[in-house]
């Protein structure tokens, strides 16, 4: 437990040291818009592409895995739909607890794989990101097209965000790279090495300077139940699909850690572009990211013995 906590412990910090320069206005307001646009458009696909190159993906359960999280983006879908009712909130408020729910903080995640599990973890966590992502994109935009305000979403685009999405073409290269048992030249390696090292505390800095506490703070059964489905219910969830689709080992575990993974930032884009609740999304993400804390630590306890399994 304490080897947990001292694993665990650095990657929240790091986000609480994010959210306190933000506040303090350091190194200033300009800098996080690009800060985070550089971590997603280099610094992780680097990593990732350097873990895919020379991960042994003959050794991966890559039928299950991927089942197991289309059908959990699914699932949680549904669950989110039929407790709708319950939430007594508008349709543009439902469509930030529906992302709230489904959609995934992939720096964090990314962030407790290498921590845990180094490149075998990020290796796994790459496969997630890739099956995950496009399939919350398409219900998210679905469900903004039906719920929210503007109910105008380009269609036509969302298959060019996908295709020209920076992680998933960094996974479609590393795998190329893996398959082809290219060589790759010393000083690219060397590059994507230095690149990967500056991937995870840029991203968890910017996860920090990204909450807002401000926003949301009257709509606490929102709020609440938002953070029981992604936090609670999301994993155990996964949890039965694994079983279901016999994923074992680091796989069981890297796919269980995702799936209680509090929502992006990035969901409070999408909520302010396309007629969602940008401000009850807001206070969401940054409910989900303090709890996650404790039920991450909970969840990466339980399933510490499977990663040898």
């Amino acid at each position: 437990m304490i080897d947990l906590i001292q694993t665990i412990a650095p990657v929240f910090l790091l986000i609480v040291v994010g959210f306190g320069f933000k506040r303090a206005r350091f190194p200033g307001a300009g800098f996080w818009a690009p800060a985070e646009r550089l971590s997603y458009f280099v610094l992780l696909p680097a990593l990732i592409v350097g873990a895919l190159s020379r991960a042994d993906l003959a050794g991966l359960q890559l039928g299950p895995l991927a089942i197991t999280v289309f059908s959990l983006a699914v699932a949680m879908t549904i669950l989110t739909l039929l407790m709708k009712p319950l939430f007594r909130i508008d349709g543009p408020a439902f469509t930030s607890v529906l992302q709230g729910t489904i959609r995934l903080n992939s720096y964090l995640g990314f962030a407790l794989a290498a921590a845990f599990y180094g490149a075998p973890g990020v290796t796994i966590a790459a496969v997630f990101v890739s099956v995950m992502m496009p399939t919350v994109n398409v219900i998210c935009i679905a469900a903004l097209t039906v719920f929210g305000t503007t109910g105008k979403p380009r269609w036509l685009r969302v298959p060019v965000q996908i295709a020209t999405n920076p992680l998933i073409l960094a996974c479609l290269a590393g795998v190329a790279l893996n398959l082809a048992q290219l060589p790759v030249p010393k000083w690219a390696s060397g590059v994507l090495e230095i690149l990967s090292g500056a991937a995870l505390p840029l991203a968890l800095l910017c996860v920090g300077a990204g909450l807002d506490l401000s926003p949301g703070r009257s709509r606490y059964r929102a709020i609440a139940g938002t953070c029981i489905l992604k936090l609670a219910a999301a994993p155990a969830v996964a949890w039965g699909l694994a079983q279901a689709t016999e994923l074992t080992g680091l796989s069981f575990v890297v796919a269980l850690m995702f799936a209680a993974t509090p929502a992006s930032p990035a969901s409070y884009v999408l909520a302010r572009q396309l007629g969602g609740d940008a401000g009850l999304m807001a206070g969401i993400v940054t409910a989900e990211t303090a709890f996650s804390v404790f039920t991450l630590s909970a969840i990466l306890f339980w399933v510490a013995g499977h990663a040898a399994g």
